[in-house]
């Protein structure tokens, strides 16, 4: 009974310091629930509206799954690139027009490296045009009980009408973690090769937070640095959001401490309402959380290493109006190791701006092995490689976005 008291007492004097820090800072957005009974442990102005810039791109793969799992898609198709897609500004893998992708590569691109040209091409081959998929995308979110999410595109490029909010993106990874736990996978792979280069997932928190193991990251100017972070320890799943921090970095750091509240308090039993109850400021403006400017991120925006990306790739892009590739994908996952049924991750300790909670688990060091394996299938998997076969497929053009760097 002391022990739980202690943590209970531990839990309350994190979210004191976490609302001492909100009011001395800037506004940021965040939340952390209990992913099996979808109940609350912490949040703040969870249901302010918000832009969720590539935190969008977590409902197009969530479209591919349900479109897979009804057999309207497979992943071994193969999918034309069409001029609008080819176009799309950073983050992108580089697609040309023309070329070939196969769905299971797309979704790579797209989980891995926040490619907003295959993101396009998985929307254009559902939807037959982004604009058509993006309304779909919205009428999904509206079922899912997603009130503050309408969508306007496949990628979080900036639009004013491209909107959500911590709730509804809670909710969402929820539901797609319940619905298609067999593929989550994807949003835990560490890397994977394309044209020759071994190209790591922008979402570092699966390297530098014990038991991570997914989902995404997000960059505009309008929305800031975006997070959603999934991570399991002793048999229970959190599922944490944030919204606008100031830069990548911080936005990793506020992420775990965030889950480390969030394990506290779990523990502790402190837990608040159902997210779907979760009511409040529908109607609210997004901030522009940086700047006014329509920018877009770049692979460093999203989160990736200087090292491991093109120079192409490293500035923004600006965006104004927005309303035969390699058959061969090599796959890494996150959390392949553990010791003693823990994750041998680490994270550094952290000094947070936002939440001022630092954590007092001991640092230990991930060995992340790559495995050659069979082609994927619906079962999951941890590592594999994949080889994916050709299919004839239709992709119809849309009205292409300008963009400028």
């Amino acid at each position: 009974m002391k022990a739980v008291h202690k943590t209970q007492l531990l839990a309350l004097t994190f979210v004191f310091l976490i609302f001492h820090s909100l009011s001395a800072h800037a506004r940021y957005a965040a939340i952390v629930i209990d992913a099996d009974s979808g109940r609350v442990v912490h949040e703040v102005e969870a249901t302010q509206r918000w832009y969720p810039a590539s935190l969008t791109k977590v409902m197009t793969i969530y479209m591919t799954f349900k479109a897979i799992e009804a057999g309207r898609l497979h992943f071994d198709d193969t999918l034309s690139v069409s001029a609008h897609a080819s176009r799309q500004p950073n983050s992108k893998l580089g697609l040309r027009y023309g070329q070939t992708i196969s769905v299971e590569q797309a979704i790579m691109a797209v989980t891995t490296r926040s490619a907003n040209d295959a993101a396009v091409v998985l929307a254009e081959r559902l939807g037959g045009t982004e604009s058509n998929f993006a309304y779909m995308m919205t009428e999904q979110a509206h079922r899912m009980g997603m009130n503050s999410s309408s969508f306007q595109n496949a990628s979080g490029l900036p639009d004013e009408g491209q909107i959500s909010s911590a709730r509804d993106l809670a909710l969402l990874s929820a539901t797609l973690i319940k619905d298609y736990p067999q593929y989550y996978r994807f949003f835990g792979a560490t890397e994977f090769a394309y044209k020759g280069r071994l190209l790591p997932n922008t979402n570092r928190i699966l390297k530098t937070y014990p038991d991570a193991d997914g989902l995404k990251t997000g960059f505009t100017c309008g929305s800031g640095y975006n997070l959603i972070a999934s991570a399991k320890r002793n048999g229970r799943r959190l599922i944490g959001v944030l919204l606008g921090a100031h830069s990548s970095s911080e936005r990793f750091q506020q992420m775990g401490n965030l889950l480390d509240l969030g394990f506290a308090r779990s523990q502790a039993g402190a837990f608040g309402l159902p997210v779907d109850q979760l009511n409040g400021n529908y109607y609210s403006p997004p901030p522009f959380q940086l700047s006014t400017n329509r920018c877009a991120g770049s692979a460093e925006h999203m989160g990736a290493d200087l090292s491991t990306i093109a120079s192409d790739e490293v500035r923004p892009s600006r965006v104004v109006n927005r309303k035969s590739g390699q058959r061969h994908a090599h796959v890494k996952y996150a959390n392949t190791k553990s010791v003693k049924g823990k994750s041998t991750k680490s994270r550094s300790a952290s000094k947070g701006r936002v939440v001022a909670v630092q954590s007092t688990k001991p640092k230990a060091t991930k060995s992340v092995k790559t495995v050659k394996a069979k082609p994927v299938t619906a079962k999951s998997t941890k590592t594999q490689t994949v080889n994916a076969k050709p299919a004839k497929s239709k992709a119809s053009n849309s009205k292409q976005a300008k963009a400028k760097s």
